[in-house]
C-alpha cells in the first residue's frame, strides 16, 4: 500500500532542512522539543458502529484504532492488538539511539495518512564521500504504523546530496529492514532498537565501500542498453492477430481491412517514452555527471527516473509524486531502482 502525506500530516510535520515537498515546519531539531510531537495523533480502541435504519448500533466483537483527537479511524483490529503510540518511538527509542554517540541529528518527525504511520529519521555521523560527485547522507529511520500495514520498523535510507536522490539501503542489502519482534515488552524493543541502529553503523562503512567501487566500474552503452531491455522489456512489434489489433466496428464481421493497429501504436509511444526518460537520466542529467557511465551511475540514473519520471497511479503533480517517494524510500517499494541493483553485479 502507498503512504501519502495529506494537508493535516503537512502541519504537524517537523524537517531539519527544507524537504522536497516544501511542506511542513523547518528548523533545527531539539529532542526535548519533538518528544510531544505526536501526541495529536494519539488512537485508542474503539467500537465499530453502523447506522442500521437511522439508529447506530455496535458491532459486538469489532472494535478499530480510532484518532483521540480527529474524527479518523485506521485500522479494524482484534482484542490481541497491542497498541504501540508513535510518542513511543521519539521519546524512548529516539533518547536512547542519541545517546549512543553514533546519531548526528533527527532529520525528521512525521507522519503519513492522517497520522496513520509515523515515523523519526535519524542521521548518521561520517557521511559517506565520493570523489568527484557528491556526498551521501545515511539515515536511520523508525517507522510505526496504526493502519496494520507498517509494524514498528527500522529501515536504512540515503540521501546523495548533489541530486536529492533518495533510496533505500537494502537495494544494496537486504539487511537493511529491520522489524521488531518483542511487541509488547517496551524494555526488550529498546534493545532491539540499540542493537540494530549499532549494526546499522557497522553496514554504513560496508556501503560506502560498495559505492566506492561501483563508481570506478565503468559501464558502457552496449550494457546500459541491456539493462534497460531487462528493466522495461524489449520494443513491442506488431502482431496482427493479437486482439488488440483486430477490432471491428459492432456488427461488422472481421475483415483484413478493418483491423486496428491503434493498441500497437499506443504501446509503442509508450516504451519510447519510458527509453528515452530513462536515456536522459543516464546521458543527460547533470547531477550524476560525476558518476556517468559507471555502474553507480547507471542505479542512480535508475533511481532518478523511478524518483522523477516514472508515470504513477493516482499522482497529478509533481508535489504529490514526492510526497509519496519519500514515503516509499522509508516503508514501500522502489521496484525498478531494487530491480537494476539486482541486475549491475552481472554485467
Amino acid at each position: 500500500m502507498s503512504h501519502q502525506m495529506t494537508a493535516l500530516d503537512a502541519q504537524h510535520a517537523r524537517y531539519a532542512i527544507t524537504p522536497w515537498h516544501k511542506l511542513g515546519n523547518i528548523g533545527h531539531i531539539h529532542w526535548e522539543e519533538v518528544r510531544d510531537a505526536f501526541d495529536w495523533c494519539e488512537v485508542e480502541r474503539a467500537h465499530l458502529l453502523i447506522e442500521h435504519h437511522g439508529v447506530e448500533e455496535i458491532l459486538e466483537g469489532r472494535n478499530v484504532l480510532k484518532m483521540v483527537n480527529y474524527p479518523f479511524a485506521h485500522a479494524e483490529i482484534s482484542s490481541k492488538y497491542k497498541i504501540v503510540q508513535h510518542r513511543f518511538m521519539i521519546d524512548d527509542l529516539t533518547g536512547m539511539l542519541i545517546d549512543t554517540g553514533l546519531v548526528e541529528s533527527i532529520e525528521s518527525v512525521g507522519t503519513y495518512d492522517n497520522g496513520a504511520v509515523g515515523y523519526v529519521s535519524l542521521k548518521f555521523k561520517d557521511e559517506i564521500n565520493i570523489p568527484g560527485w557528491s556526498k551521501i547522507e545515511s539515515m536511520f529511520n523508525i517507522g510505526n504504523g496504526h493502519d496494520k500495514n507498517v509494524p514498528l520498523i527500522a529501515t536504512q535510507s540515503a540521501t546523495a546530496v548533489v541530486c536529492a536522490n533518495t533510496f533505500k539501503w537494502n537495494i544494496l542489502d537486504k539487511d537493511a529492514v529491520f522489524r521488531f519482534k518483542k511487541m509488547g515488552d517496551p524494555q526488550g524493543m529498546m534493545q532491539e532498537a540499540v542493537e540494530e541502529l549499532c549494526k546499522g553503523y557497522e553496514r554504513h562503512t560496508q556501503y560506502a565501500e560498495q559505492i566506492e567501487r561501483m563508481a570506478n566500474q565503468e559501464f558502457v552503452d552496449e550494457q546500459w542498453n541491456q539493462l534497460v531491455v531487462d528493466l522495461i522489456g524489449p520494443m513491442p512489434s506488431f502482431n496482427p492477430e493479437a486482439p488488440a489489433f483486430t477490432q471491428v466496428r459492432p456488427g461488422v464481421e472481421t475483415l483484413g481491412w478493418n483491423r486496428n493497429p491503434q493498441g500497437y501504436h499506443n504501446k509503442l509511444t509508450r516504451w519510447s517514452n519510458t527509453k528515452a526518460d530513462l536515456n536522459n537520466r543516464f546521458y543527460i542529467d547533470e547531477d550524476i555527471a560525476g558518476v556517468r557511465n559507471t555502474k553507480w551511475g547507471a542505479l542512480m540514473a535508475v533511481q532518478a527516473w523511478e524518483q522523477k519520471d516514472k508515470a504513477l497511479k493516482g499522482i497529478k503533480n509533481s508535489r504529490d509524486r514526492t510526497r509519496r517517494h519519500q514515503a516509499n524510500v522509508m516503508f514501500g517499494k522502489l521496484p525498478m531502482t531494487e530491480k537494476a541493483a539486482n541486475l549491475l553485479p552481472k554485467f
